[in-house]
């Protein structure tokens, strides 16, 4: 039972903060000049970069903390202080980013996989998702994150228009608070540590 317990706390973790629904109105508007083959190979990239990049964190995270000298409790008081404001970013509607993105396939795809579904939240925590339950249940989390954004980013046109803008926007928030207050568990965390 612990296991699954642990699983489901790390899933439910890891895709709080992957909040596919905050990246789909990006994935929308990224994509509406692209047939569906393309937005179907955006999808495909954008959750492999991310993947590959979940996988190496996840790995070698801890080890790249120690070469540079970051204990795990001062790493998690930083993680929850960038998740906690990455929920606030998405309940309150303001960004951090004001950069200008370009719209081809690749760039779609990078755009997408990070920061949005593998930003500095998402490896933060698959490090201290890793020492607390070691590699394994992380690993099989970030992969049941990943396959569900993918399809929220597959379906993400149908998704659109059954759904409509006001409910993925709600859905949003709800994800954006719920990643406020992981972020404070995680800063609460790391100065118990």
């Amino acid at each position: 039972m612990d296991l699954l317990v642990s699983f489901i706390t790390s899933f439910v973790t890891l895709f709080v903060i992957m909040d596919p629904f905050a990246s789909l109105p990006a994935f929308i508007a990224l994509t509406k000049n692209f047939n569906d083959s393309q937005r179907m190979k955006a999808a495909n990239k954008a959750v492999l970069i991310a993947g590959i990049l979940a996988v190496i964190f996840l790995f070698a995270g801890t080890a790249f903390l120690e070469i540079l000298g970051i204990s795990l409790g001062s790493f998690r008081v930083a993680g929850g202080i960038l998740l906690a404001l990455l929920g606030l970013e998405t309940v309150l509607g303001f960004s951090f980013n004001h950069g200008e993105k370009k719209q081809d396939l690749n760039a779609v795809a990078v755009l997408i996989a990070t920061p949005l579904l593998t930003g500095p939240g998402l490896l933060s925590s698959l490090i201290l998702l890793s020492s607390q339950f070691g590699y394994w249940i992380p690993l099989g989390a970030v992969v049941a994150a990943l396959t569900l954004s993918w399809l929220i980013l597959h379906y993400s046109h149908l998704l659109k228009r059954v759904l409509g803008n006001q409910i993925i926007d709600i859905s949003s928030k709800v994800m954006g608070l719920l990643l406020v207050g992981i972020g404070i568990e995680f800063i609460r965390g790391g100065l118990l540590a």
